[in-house]
């Protein structure tokens, strides 16, 4: 049987070109971007959330609320996604670039609304396209890379981050400067208004702590500037798709771990059983689904709590400054990225099994000693919050690498991982918008340890699951080897 290098230094019957080695790397590069625009329009929410509490004259738990409708568009935007990319696989990059175009109209419309509720509307929006630049793209990457994508789906990942960092540096000087004052209690014409916890450390007899405005917030300059970088980058895969024309799929989907019947002909019900992504194994295939939704559950809720309140807790807890906590969150960004690059490099030689263990015993550890050390204590907090993002960042990708390892990533395949986020992400940010409005901002690291630890559990329990029939491309080769020796039999 002919390896994929060699299927690969081929024409086909046509004499059209195949994708060279160059010619994925550039292609990835652009899919990194995207991730990248992506974590722009998407994390927007966390360095700007204490203006959005002053442009909405809202709390806390409100605001968690609104963003939160990120992840609820993520339930119908996976099953979009899904259902287009089985459907349509050959125009995945159009998908992609309309998606971003819809997501920056959203985005830019967000600092002129006049309610939460049109926030929650705003977020829906994004988290539909999100879910649909998720599957439609790393569909895209899978097709690229076959076997070999585990390194390039984590680096994939690392765009992200790497468009998330950049978000407070640019954001920063439109954002509002506040002070808090001391108000006599029997004072009712004050027109400030009211951010809780801020100096909250202070005890008052005959005053109330409110907050004077002494810049006011221009964050609409900063989302007009996300807006644009992110439909710039949207032209250049309608450029991918006219080119895509030249290349034709190298057929040994049969060879390598794929289902021996093509996805565009199957059918609904088989596009929904587990049993046609793990090559007829029906209960396998509800075991790695059913824990895999659970992972991606808990690991892009956290991920949503960490991205969204390390800021807040940071000036309400620790009474950092507005420019000191923009500059943590930029490191816990940049600490987010360096991880995914990291372990996309460790991906190349270590097992992607090991590696998730790895990252969620590392966490659970750094969310502990978070607890103890870093709660009123600055420099812990500095110093910690950079092994935090560093272990945040990759337990998507390398749950999505886990995933392609066992089983055939379909497109509805994927929507379990979006439908999975998009849970989590609703029950972890509505918990942490009541915990931190009810009994403070501590409250944010109690349920980072909870995130960590059930992260660990859900990583081993993968892997013991995952060990009954280890690497589908392996499994899938023999049972073709097989099939191939039985016809010549006959």
């Amino acid at each position: 049987m002919e390896t994929k290098e060699e299927l690969g230094a081929k024409k086909d019957d046509a004499g059209k070109p195949m994708k060279s080695t160059v010619t994925k790397v550039i292609e990835t590069g652009f899919l990194v971007a995207a991730w990248s625009v992506m974590g722009i329009y998407s994390e927007i929410y966390g360095p700007t959330q204490k203006d959005l509490v002053l442009k909405l004259n809202a709390d806390y738990e409100q605001i968690a609320v609104a963003i939160s409708g990120r992840t609820v568009g993520w339930f119908p935007g996976c099953v979009l996604g899904g259902l287009l990319v089985d459907r349509f696989g050959r125009w995945c990059h159009v998908m992609l670039a309309v998606s971003l175009e819809v997501a920056a109209a959203a985005t830019v419309a967000v600092p002129y609304i006049s309610s939460v509720n049109l926030l929650w509307a705003i977020c829906f929006i994004g988290g539909i396209m999100e879910s649909v630049i998720n599957i439609a793209g790393q569909k895209l990457l899978l097709k690229l890379w076959l076997e070999k994508s585990a390194m390039p789906m984590i680096l994939l990942h690392s765009g992200y981050g790497i468009g998330s960092f950049l978000i407070p540096l640019y954001t920063n000087p439109f954002l509002a400067l506040v002070k808090t004052v001391d108000v006599p209690i029997d004072d009712k014409n004050s027109n400030v208004t009211v951010i809780p916890y801020i100096d909250q450390t202070q005890t008052y007899t005959d005053a109330t702590q409110e907050t004077l405005i002494i810049k006011e917030s221009k964050i609409e300059y900063a989302y007009m500037i996300s807006a644009g970088i992110v439909v710039l980058h949207s032209l250049s895969f309608y450029f991918f798709q006219i080119r895509e024309r030249k290349f034709q799929e190298i057929n040994v989907d049969k060879a390598i771990g794929k289902s021996t019947k093509a996805e565009e002909d199957r059918t609904l019900i088989e596009m929904v059983n587990p049993a046609t992504c793990t090559g007829g194994r029906a209960w396998y295939g509800v075991q790695l689904f059913l824990l895999i939704f659970l992972h991606f559950a808990n690991a892009g809720g956290g991920e949503r709590i960490v991205a969204n309140f390390i800021r807040s807790f940071s000036i309400d807890q620790l009474q950092f400054s507005n420019d000191d906590a923009s500059f943590l969150n930029t490191t816990f960004w940049i600490s987010f990225t360096v991880g995914r690059v990291l372990f996309s490099v460790a991906a190349r030689w270590v097992s992607i099994r090991i590696l998730i263990v790895i990252q969620t015993g590392g966490l659970t550890v750094v969310a502990v000693l978070m607890n103890l050390l870093g709660r009123h204590n600055t420099m812990a907090h500095w110093v910690l919050v950079q092994p935090l993002g560093l272990l945040v960042g990759p337990l998507w990708p390398s749950g999505v690498a886990w995933a392609d390892y066992h089983l055939e990533l379909t497109g509805l395949g994927m929507m379990i991982i979006m439908l999975g986020g998009s849970l989590g992400g609703i029950c972890h940010l509505r918990l942490i918008g009541y915990l931190y409005e009810s009994f403070g901002p501590q409250t944010f690291l109690y349920q980072v340890v909870g995130y960590a630890g059930l992260a660990l559990v859900l990583a081993i329990s993968l892997d013991v699951v995952g060990s009954q029939h280890g690497n589908r491309f392996l499994w899938n080769k023999v049972e073709r080897e097989k099939e191939v020796n039985n016809s010549e039999r006959l």
